[in-house]
């Protein structure tokens, strides 16, 4: 598998993990909440808190970074 497919794959399961915490948290707050209102602010505040990917090429091989907005700490996958 390449590394940028790798890469799309890891930030599309998180993307889809915080999406779904955000959506029942907010369902859960506002009760008489609009569908599309719920959705569009859901998807909204998952853009936010998705990490950043990077590809970085090295001598041992590419690697995948994954930094936060609110973090300072890459995290690296191989």
């Amino acid at each position: 598998m390449k590394t940028s497919t790798k890469a799309g794959l890891y930030v599309f399961l998180i993307f889809a993990v915080i999406y779904i915490m955000v959506r029942f948290s907010i369902q859960a707050i506002f009760v008489d909440i609009n569908q599309m209102v719920l959705a569009v602010l859901s998807a909204v505040i998952t853009v936010i808190l998705t990490p950043q990917r990077r590809i970085v090429k090295k001598q041992s091989g590419d690697q995948i970074q994954l930094k936060w907005m609110f973090s300072k700490k890459i995290i690296v996958i191989k």
